[in-house]
């Protein structure tokens, strides 16, 4: 201990050390001086409250406390802290020119007690570096953008980096070489931090849902107009069966977690995504990573196609007649995707449109088709099975929006149907049996079923069939679309060929006033004003429809 009012002075030409020591405490009023090539090694703690000042290399293994004066020249002074076990840096009101963290073993966690401004050089080469951010959110690691950041393979600070006197157009590092964030164009901030929490340290994005276990967060000073990149870096242990060449960030907005699925770039051997020109306004939410590929192990049945015993026909695909290319690119599906293959698999009756709506209201009659967040065009098996274009695998589309939703399965000449509300998951998947009553919405007040049993299936159901016309409603106009492409002789791949047997007969009139028969209406948006109209019946998914 340094006597108050006393000065020691630690200098050399060569490496002078003054090593092993105990603790090293400075009281007020006292002055402890290093010059440039001198080496002090603390095996206890640091706690200075006079004037310290440091032009070589002070090595502490415990604590580091500063209430009074620390100084240092930026091209020599370093604090080290290494060694064995925790420690903890509190540096009051001085900056740090250089502040290394080197300890014993990985595990050693050096944390801060206060915000620590380090102005040349901060230096991670073994341990654990945090700014406590579960404990105190308002501690961090601040540096000027011309200081230099140090990492060793794999290490990374735990919490809130500052960078000061930002620049645009030119990547900055934060927590570790990969946690990058350029700003573009508007009015640069003068300071950017990025709050990053591995799940190592407890960091969980919030709510249950799909996710990385990583947590991001940024904040910034005055700049406005501007956009952001930022390259976003995990660790595989934290993936959580999320698939790593999926991944994208995902945004936090009124409590709903928001997809950008575009422009995304991953590199999965460094482990990080990137995307590019997010709003400044977005900067202030919550940012995770997640996997938007959400398999849907969804199974229905097509009435007019049904066998009668126990599963559909395939004759559209044994007669060639089914496209190579996904048909719902017209109205009303009016779907973009760009589905194709080579040549259709066994087993596949025929195209199926499957999509995932999530209604801000979580209400099934508010899922309209602009509350889509994915849809995907697939194949239907003659079991009942909707799968991706290789025959096999569950169709999985990308969403942009987690949370509870609803699924729509779609047939180009039957009636779509909507499930009831399905809850989101961390694995990714969401599942619907549309062969059950009880799994498809019923609009208050419809007068059918959004199903019909179906003959000798045991109980199973299927979507209506009929709509040949395309507007969600099996009536009169459809009977005569169908005796239009039999006058015509009509072939090939028609929506008028309803029961799928690649022609257009009577059959296929059979089928569609089979459903007429039945009558009722399955939609709640229609089902009044239009039963005046004629026997019909309609769509479950409450998507305004066009009457004939």
């Amino acid at each position: 201990m340094l006597p108050k009012k006393g000065t020691f002075l630690i200098a050399g030409l060569m490496l002078l050390s003054l090593a092993g020591q105990a603790q090293l405490t400075i009281q007020s009023g006292a002055t402890f001086n290093m010059q440039a090539g001198a080496l002090v090694t603390v095996q206890g703690h640091v706690e200075n409250a006079g004037t310290l000042s440091n032009d070589g290399l002070l090595k502490v293994q415990g604590n580091y406390v500063n209430s009074g004066t620390y100084s240092g020249l930026t091209s020599n002074g370093v604090l080290e802290v290494y060694g064995t076990g925790n420690s903890n840096i509190t540096p009051g009101a001085s900056s740090i020119a250089n502040l290394e963290v080197n300890k014993t073993a990985a595990a050693d966690i050096v944390k801060l007690g206060a915000s620590a401004i380090v102005t040349h050089a901060f230096t991670l080469t073994n341990g654990i570096f945090t700014t406590d951010p579960i404990n105190n959110p308002s501690f961090n690691l601040s540096s000027p953008v011309t200081a230099v950041y140090n990492f060793a393979a794999g290490k990374e600070v735990i919490g809130s980096v500052k960078r000061t006197g930002f620049t645009g157009g030119v990547p900055h590092i934060f927590n570790q070489p990969n946690m990058l964030v350029t700003t573009n164009g508007g009015s640069t901030p003068t300071d950017f931090t990025v709050t990053m929490i591995p799940e190592s340290a407890g960091g969980d994005p919030t709510q249950a849902e799909r996710e990385v276990k990583r947590k991001f967060s940024f904040a910034q000073s005055a700049g406005s107009g501007f956009t952001a990149d930022i390259r976003y870096p995990y660790l595989s242990s934290e993936l959580n069966t999320n698939i790593e060449a999926n991944l994208v960030p995902w945004r936090l907005a009124a409590a709903e977690w928001n997809a950008r699925l575009t422009p995304v770039t991953r590199d999965i051997t460094n482990d990080y995504v990137t995307t590019t020109g997010i709003a400044a306004a977005d900067l202030v939410e919550e940012w995770k990573l997640a996997d938007p590929k959400y398999t849907m192990n969804v199974t229905g049945n097509l009435r007019g196609a049904w066998d009668g015993v126990s599963a559909m026909n395939t004759t559209l695909n044994t007669a060639g007649f089914i496209p190579l290319a996904q048909p719902y690119n017209v109205t009303p599906y009016n779907y973009a995707g760009t589905e194709a293959v080579g040549a259709i698999p066994a087993n596949v009756v025929d195209w199926v449109l499957v999509e995932h709506r999530k209604p801000a209201s979580g209400l099934p009659q508010d899922a309209l088709v602009a509350t889509i967040t994915g849809s995907k065009a697939g194949f239907l098996l003659s079991n009942g099975t909707v799968v991706e274009t290789d025959g096999v695998t569950p169709i999985a589309p990308l969403i942009s929006k987690q949370g509870t939703g609803f699924i729509v399965l779609r047939h180009r000449n039957h009636l779509g149907v909507l499930s009831n509300a399905i809850a989101s998951n961390a694995a990714g998947t969401f599942t619907n049996d549309f062969t059950q009553l009880a799994n498809a919405y019923k609009p208050a007040g419809a007068t059918s079923d959004p199903v019909v049993l179906l003959a000798g299936g045991g109980g199973k159901y299927g979507l209506w069939a009929g709509d040949a016309s395309k507007n969600g409603i099996v009536n009169g106009g459809d009977i005569i679309a169908i005796k239009a492409a039999i006058a015509i002789l009509a072939t090939g791949y028609q929506f008028t060929d309803v029961n799928l047997n690649a022609s257009i007969n009577g059959g296929d009139i059979i089928s569609a006033k089979s459903t007429i028969s039945l009558l009722g209406t399955g939609s709640g948006t229609n089902s009044l004003a239009s039963q005046n109209a004629g026997k019909k019946v309609s769509t479950n998914i409450p998507d305004p429809i066009t009457e004939d």
